[in-house]
């Protein structure tokens, strides 16, 4: 149900926003994974990962606002 339900939220992003911010935030979907795992199971993230996943937010942050 939740894979259904995002590939018809990735539709209507694709047919309704911008494609350049959309195809940006898709492709982000691995940083979810992330922080679901750090969430709710408590894994723990080295550093380099954390600082990878909080640059990887600011490069989308600034497309939007670009």
């Amino acid at each position: 149900m939740l894979d259904a339900s995002a590939n018809v939220a990735m539709l209507l992003a694709l047919h309704t926003a911008l494609l350049s911010l959309a195809s940006v935030v898709i492709s982000l979907y691995p940083a979810a994974t992330v922080v679901l795992a750090i969430t709710l199971l408590g894994e723990r993230v080295s550093r380099p990962q954390a600082v990878g996943l909080v640059l990887a937010l600011l490069a989308v942050a600034m497309i939007a606002a670009g």
